[in-house]
């Protein structure tokens, strides 16, 4: 009986550890199923305990092209993008002179988001490279008059 009496406290261990970390696993589940927006501030607010404050962000002047329409490459005009752009530059005569050359602007959007297959405009890890390809074809089309500082996705609808 000694040495059966080792084995038996270990026994009664597993018997409730299983159930209490099952019902535990499953307690998280339900609330990232039924709550995320809570899981995600729970996460959110340990994550901010531990990182460093940020410098406030200074924003400049902004503006907002409308919709434009693409096609992705090899879709035959079956499948559609609809992208409005915020800009931001540090001053108003940059906006304004964008807004006067909005076709040259529009096409530029055009030309890059219409290059590219549904995959890759529907992978979000690709959004900051074509925020920055426009922007930098945004500079080109302005020059002197520049620059445009930030891009912006308003909306971003993939049909």
């Amino acid at each position: 009986m000694s040495a059966d009496a080792p084995a038996e406290p270990t026994k009664n261990k597993m018997r409730w550890l299983v159930p209490v970390a099952a019902l535990a696993i499953g307690g998280v589940g339900a609330l990232a199923f039924t709550q995320p927006d809570a899981l995600r501030q729970i996460t959110m607010a340990a994550s901010a305990e531990t990182a460093p404050e940020d410098e406030p962000v200074e924003f400049g002047e902004f503006s907002e092209m409308p919709g434009i329409v693409v096609n992705p490459l090899g879709t035959g005009g079956r499948r559609y993008l609809m992208v409005k752009i915020g800009v931001e530059a540090d001053d108003a005569e940059t906006l304004t002179r964008l807004d006067e050359m909005s076709p040259a602007a529009v096409d530029a959007v055009i030309d890059l988001m219409g290059a590219l297959r549904v995959e890759q405009l529907s992978d979000i890890g690709q959004r900051d490279s074509l925020k920055e390809g426009i922007r930098t074809r945004f500079n080109r089309i302005l020059g002197e008059d520049g620059p445009v500082t930030r891009v912006y996705f308003t909306q971003y609808v993939l049909q």
